[in-house]
Order: structure tokens, then sequence, then C-alpha cells
């Protein structure tokens, strides 16, 4: 079934209000099962990726997981309960990194040493029912044992605010706390302290200083239990950020929260330093620079706690922890992933299948809910790959109208696939769907600033892809030196040469910022949507006027009754391959909704 999406319809999926569900009480504490804990049964219950290796240098039993490069890892998926305190841990020999990904969230730590010493890791569930744990490289070889995942306290209603701090002023339940304000003492340079609180995780909007012992200061604008930071270091993947954390209440007087903390140095997203338990209305991070240089870069922050209501003339509540992802938002019944990662060792990316994905499937790096429950997915330029023909990675959801039915083909006019309504009365039977659109509300966080001049920048959106070719494909792109992306669409006749179409700004190399860009981060919404011969592609964003390109696809050789079957695909396909390895493109995604006739769903 076919529908027709309007502003209003999309603004609702944009903006609506993310509901938590109605938590019950369970009755005591309890360990939380993770299969396989101690690798006694190798990889059993664990995804890993390489470099890894099962070792007999255990710290119990005969097995542990070994890492022996920056790139490997291993991680489960378990069932939690919402609104609870978790204690993680852990025995590492050598470095490592242990943690858990909560709602887009990383929660972590690091440690080991000549023998294997205990590492553990506090959170908060929130809204979330399930949970990654990982471990991944540290600063060197490190080797895995025993992990463990305790409750340490009761779950919290909702309903009971929890904001009220117990005795000794240690948070129940967390929430992100609201900055007011941002501050250093000037000598930034030219990226300033402001950037760590604008909600924007490109690289560009960061605090920068260097030296030793340089120092940015957050203010809530009101006394509160501060319990954790959250913050996303620049180049946090490839460098460890050595720093203090200090709280004030007054601004004059300062308590030690944190002494000698470091990063992980081997994530891109948010990490969690937790533990303060301090009442506070400053917290200041004291920069020593990191393992390249004597830097110190912060891209974002939040600070969370609680029982932060009217003091001292103070009027700054708590925000709601988020939950994951809006019902309307994102159905993942009928899309597989690729995933930029080879975990089976057949030399191509991995493809996660649509059971898989319902069932709670995320990656730690490229595809997870993020705090605010959007899907995000990201793709480096140095990546496994879906075949040895292709040229660029992606972390990209493929359509599946068979939703899960592996009895049927993924490929083929059938009922896994979708034909134009132009096809014959047969093809059009055997078909999952007749014709379609694909409605996507999204953000673009990030995208290449290395590599040549006629790839840097640019990523695929959302395609449609026939048996070889592709009907459509929608294109952002921002250059290094403009502050707005451009958006363009390609058309791939049947066999033939692109031919392509401007609709915000140019897809030139050399193209001068666009007046009506769009910016990193800057929520818009599109529509790719065929009826018969005609594609229409709409670009649609709040309070300007929809922009539009439509497409006479009947010459293009895809009505010629050669078992022509197409598919929607939507995340990010990076379009970039000459770039630094490290290099990226990354979006989030708020809404995906395909809708063909005949197909009712």
């Amino acid at each position: 079934m076919m529908k027709n999406y309007n502003k209003s319809y999309l603004s609702s999926l944009l903006l609506g209000s993310l509901a938590l569900s109605a938590i019950g009480f369970t009755a005591q504490a309890s360990a939380v099962t993770i299969e396989n804990s101690g690798f006694e049964n190798n990889w059993d219950g664990w995804a890993d990726t390489d470099p890894s290796a099962i070792s007999s240098d255990s710290y119990t039993g005969n097995r542990a997981a070994k890492i022996t490069g920056s790139s490997g890892a291993f991680e489960q998926t378990v069932a939690v309960t919402a609104n609870t305190q978790y204690e993680l841990q852990a025995y590492i020999k050598g470095s490592g990194t242990i943690g858990a990904i909560v709602a887009g969230t990383s929660h972590s730590a690091s440690g080991g040493g000549s023998s294997y010493e205990a590492v553990t890791v506090s959170f908060n569930s929130g809204s979330a029912t399930q949970i990654t744990l990982f471990g991944q490289y540290g600063s060197g070889e490190g080797r895995f044992d025993d992990f463990s995942l305790t409750e340490t306290s009761e779950p919290v209603d909702p309903g009971d605010g929890g904001t009220t701090p117990p005795a000794g002023g240690q948070c129940s339940t967390s929430a992100e706390l609201t900055i007011v304000s941002a501050s250093d003492n000037g000598t930034n340079d030219g990226h300033g302290p402001a950037n760590t609180i604008d909600g924007d995780l490109s690289n560009e909007s960061r605090w920068s200083s260097n030296g030793s012992g340089k120092q940015i200061t957050f203010d809530l604008g009101a006394e509160a239990t501060v319990d954790a930071a959250q913050i996303v270091w620049f180049k946090g993947n490839t460098r460890v950020s050595y720093f203090d954390i200090d709280t004030s209440v007054d601004g004059s007087s300062w308590d030690s929260a944190v002494v000698s903390g470091q990063s992980s140095g081997t994530s891109s997203s948010y990490e969690t330093v937790d533990g303060f338990n301090a009442q506070a209305r400053y917290v200041r991070i004291t920069g020593y620079g990191n393992s390249s240089n004597t830097w110190n870069s912060i891209i974002e922050a939040k600070l969370l706690g609680c029982d932060q209501g009217d003091i001292d003339g103070g009027t700054n509540p708590p925000v709601e922890p988020p939950t994951q992802p809006p019902v309307t938002g994102i159905d993942l019944s009928d899309w597989y992933l690729g995933v930029p990662v080879d975990n089976n060792g057949d030399g191509k990316s991995d493809s996660i299948s649509e059971n898989d994905l319902v069932a709670g499937y995320e990656h730690p790096q490229w595809f997870y809910y993020a705090a605010d429950g959007g899907l995000v997915f990201k793709a480096p330029i140095d990546a496994p790959k879906t075949s040895t023909n292709t040229s660029y990675t992606r972390s990209e959801l493929r359509e599946m109208l068979r939703r899960g039915d592996e009895s049927i083909s993924t490929q083929g006019i059938n009922k896994n696939n979708w034909v134009f309504s132009t096809y014959s009365s047969g093809d059009k039977s055997a078909a999952g769907g007749i014709d379609g659109e694909l409605v996507s509300t999204l953000k673009v966080d990030y995208v290449t600033t290395t590599g040549s001049s006629s790839q840097v920048g640019r990523v695929i959106i959302g395609q449609i892809h026939a048996k070889n070719d592709e009907p459509a494909r929608l294109y952002y792109r921002k250059l290094p030196g403009n502050s707005l992306g451009s958006i363009y669409l390609a058309h791939e006749p049947n066999g033939g040469s692109d031919q392509r179409y401007d609709m915000i700004g140019s897809s030139s190399s050399s193209a001068s910022n666009p007046s009506d860009g769009i910016a990193l981060g800057e929520v818009f919404s599109y529509s790719i949507k065929v009826v018969g011969h005609q594609l229409t592609v709409t670009i649609m964003r709040d309070g300007k006027a929809d922009v539009v390109q439509t497409v006479d696809m009947s010459n293009s050789g895809y009505h010629d009754g050669s078992d022509q079957y197409m598919y929607f695909k939507a995340g990010v396909y990076n379009q970039n391959n000459t770039g630094d390895a490290d290099d990226y493109v990354q979006a989030t995604f708020y809404s995906i909704v395909n809708t063909h006739d005949g197909y009712n769903y």
C-alpha cells in the first residue's frame, strides 16, 4: 500500500515526543546471563572483529579472548531491565577496553597490566531493555576473561520522577542535565568552548586548546547532583586523551572528581566517565594533551545527574532520558544491513538479517542508536566492502519485502522485491509490491574531508537499486571549504551512463558554497517515488519550499521484461576511497518509511 506524506506528517515524525514505557519493579538484584562469558567455547555467543583470537593464557579456565590490533573487538547483546544500575566487570591482561552500548551511548573503562586485573564499568540502563557489551583494543595487545554483569540497584519507576538522590548524593536514576554555558580562558585556537554543547558532532564543531593544563568549564546554571560526564573526543578513535575532572558549587573552590583520566583511544562516539556523585554547579575538565601531541580537543560534552530543580533561584530541570527509536520512525522488519566489518572472514562486509535487526543488533562504531533516538550509520574509507567489484564502503539498509522469510530468495522478481506498474501482469503478480516510495528524515553528521577533489565530501543517502544498475542515487555533498552541502540526483539507465540532476547547490568538485544548502547536522527529509515510468525525488525542509526533480524513465531500459526487479536502500554509502583510511561519512536517520501498492505493511 502506497501512502501520501505531507509536511505536517513529516514534522510529526521528526518533532514528536518520545514516550517512555511504564516500568515495573522486580524483587532483588541479580546477575545477567552472558553467554560464554569466559570464552571456554571459543567465540560462541560473541561477534568478533579481527585481529582477534582465542588464547590459552587465561585468568580462569583454559581460554581467554585476545585482541592484537587497533580494529580488533568483540561484542554480545544481552537483555537488561530498564532504569536499573549495572556494573560490568572483566579481567584484562596487557591492555584493553571493556564497555556497554546503552541506547547508542558508550560506557567504557580501560585497564590491564602484566597480570590479569579487574576492570569495571558502572552505568544505568535508562529506557533500554537490550544493550551491547564489548571488549576492544586498548594501547597494546590485550587478553580478556570472565565477563560479568550485575544489577546494583532495583529498577526505578519513571513515574516517580527518578530525580531525588539517596543519602550520600548518588542518583538512583541519571538524566541528562542542561548545560547553560561553556567557557575557557580564551587560549583556544578559534574552536571555542560553546562548540562542545551545540549538539553538532562534526569535527569542525569542537573546542581545541594547545598545552598541558588547559581547561574548559561547564555551567549548569543551578546546583545539581552530577554523577557522570559523556565526552566525544576529537580523533577519539585514533588517540588517547589525558584529563582530570573537578566540580564546584561556587566556581571558586574545586573538588576532584576524576584524577588521571584517559579516553579509550578507540571510540569516535560518546565515552562515559562516571562515579562523581558530586553536588555542583560547575564541572571543569583539565586536559594534559593526548598520545599524539599536546592538543586538548573535545567535540561534544554532556553531564548526567539528578535533583536539579529550583535551587537558589535556578530553574534547570533534567532532560528526560531518550528512548530508542520512535515507534513510528524505523521498522527494521523489512530491511537487512550491510555493515563495514568482516566477522565471518569471507573477505566481504557482513550482512545482518532482518531478524537480527529486529532482535536489536547494533555495532558500537558503524550502526547504533544515538542518545536522541536516531539511528546512526557510519562508514570509514578503509573497511570491508560488499564484494570485490565494489569500490566503496557502506553502512546501509537493503529493502527486504520478504520480512525474514528466508525461503524467498533475495534476488529476482519475487516477493522480496518490487516492480514498476508498467511491467507485465505476470511480473506484477509475482513481485512483492508495485511502484514505490521511500520517505526518510535524517541529518548528515559528517562527510570526508580528505582525498581527491572529485570524491571528497560526498555520500549516497538513498537509492533505488535494480538488478545491476541504480535508477536513483541521492547524494549529499559538502566540500571542505564550504559551510553548506548540496543535494543531487543520479539516474543510471539500464547499462548506460549516469544522468545527473542538481537539486540544491551544485555537484561540481569546485562548487561555491550553496546559498540554500544544507548544513551538517541540519535535519531534512527526502522522498524517492516511482509511479510507472516517472521517477520523482523531493527534498523537504521546515519553513522552506520543497525542491522537486522528475525523471522520465520511459527510455531507461527498465521496462523491457528482462528480470529488472527493484529495491530501496537507505543509510550511508561512502563515495570516497582516496582519503585517509580513518576518514568517514556519518548520518543519523529518524524515520525510514517504504511503501508499495500491493504491499500491506
